[in-house]
């Protein structure tokens, strides 16, 4: 039996469109397609997904987790247990001149990293209900926390021992925070869990981390004593904070929340995207994005469906048709092949992150009987 929690975030998928027929079944077998590709790449010796690194592998389960909610999937509960048991303590190997070593419970030397897999095991506690995903997101933003600094005003850390603070870090743990205090959790280092997500989002709007356009920049840098921002933008940055503004305006009551969310995801909709409207990785697309930037779309998408289901918009739905249409048809040649970065064309450069990607998207616009 699917587990329904009073909070709002774990909203039922409700139509918001009229759909045409042709085009909603389209849109099933795109999803189908796209979580047979992922389990190809499955790998049950180390619970993780092939051709893709460490965070990529939580944002893939977090694809599969809602896919597996709204249609009411036992089998992706089983690889749900399955990860968790196998990933809980893994082996990382040698890179960059560092010995191989253990991570242990998803602390490891990126603070984004651990976001993720957080996030990814709340969304795993919200629908089974088992607590063992609760206190590994909650022990896991514990550590989060450790990395934050009045350096450059305050904010957290990217990396451990880097002086970077990157915007995808404090987005994370802005929406983590959120998700733990409507989860009852309360206090964490001292602090409750509203409070540092509060606190996040001040530090975020004092420093100017937003560009001209309204778009979240990369981050904030010390460079000898003077705080310089990394101007460059990425769609999983205009993505990641919406969900916790919306949890905040839940929480609070405050409009203001709402109304930076909007003016925010309307920003990136005007800005990050093709000619035809196609949502696009404006620093990369379409043949120079990196292993990273395969998952970024995707995620903007996810939590723009969160913005989209609490407040309504009709843009926001028309975009996420047009993206789900465009990545149908044009990336997947009709469900021909597997997509790769960009949505508006087929692409050699597949893998179980650009895959992930696409699901998030038919995520958004397929919805529960």
């Amino acid at each position: 039996m699917k587990i329904v929690y009073v909070f709002f975030i774990l909203f039922s998928c409700n139509s918001l469109r009229a759909e045409k027929v042709n085009d909603k079944a389209e849109w099933e077998n795109g999803a189908n397609i796209l979580v047979e590709g992922l389990d190809c790449w499955y790998n049950m010796d180390t619970g993780l997904w092939e051709t893709t690194s460490w965070w990529n592998g939580a944002n893939i389960l977090t694809a599969l987790i809602k896919y597996g909610s709204d249609n009411h999937d036992e089998s992706i509960k089983k690889m749900l247990d399955h990860t968790f048991e196998k990933t809980k303590e893994f082996e990382v190997g040698e890179q960059d001149g560092k010995e191989a070593w253990i991570c242990r419970n998803y602390i490891n030397d990126f603070y984004d990293d651990e976001g993720w897999w957080a996030l990814a095991w709340m969304d795993a506690w919200e629908w089974t209900g088992e607590t063992r995903y609760l206190n590994m997101a909650r022990s896991i933003f514990e550590d989060i926390t450790n990395g934050w600094s009045m350096e450059c005003g305050g904010g957290l850390y990217w990396k451990k021992g880097l002086n970077f603070k990157g915007t995808i870090s404090n987005s994370l743990a802005l929406t983590l925070a959120t998700k733990l205090y409507l989860a009852n959790t309360k206090d964490i280092n001292g602090r409750s869990c509203l409070q540092w997500a509060i606190d996040i989002w001040q530090w975020m709007n004092e420093v100017e981390l937003f560009s001209e356009y309204g778009l979240l920049q990369d981050g904030i840098r010390n460079r000898d004593g003077i705080c310089e921002v990394k101007s460059n933008v990425y769609t999983y940055n205009q993505g990641v904070v919406l969900t916790g503004l919306v949890n905040l305006y839940h929480i609070t009551g405050e409009e203001h929340y709402m109304q930076r969310a909007h003016k925010l995801a309307q920003s990136a909709i005007q800005h990050m995207v093709t000619e035809q409207g196609v949502l696009k990785e404006v620093s990369c697309e379409p043949e120079r994005c990196k292993s990273d930037a395969e998952q970024f779309k995707g995620i903007f998408i996810r939590h723009l469906n969160v913005l989209n289901h609490y407040s309504p918009q009709k843009e926001y739905t028309a975009f996420i048709e047009k993206n789900v249409n465009s990545i149908y048809r044009d990336a997947m040649n009709k469900g021909e092949v597997l997509p790769g970065v960009p949505w508006n064309m087929t692409s050699e450069k597949r893998s179980a992150a650009t895959t992930s990607s696409a699901l998030d998207a038919f995520n958004a616009i397929l919805c529960e009987d």
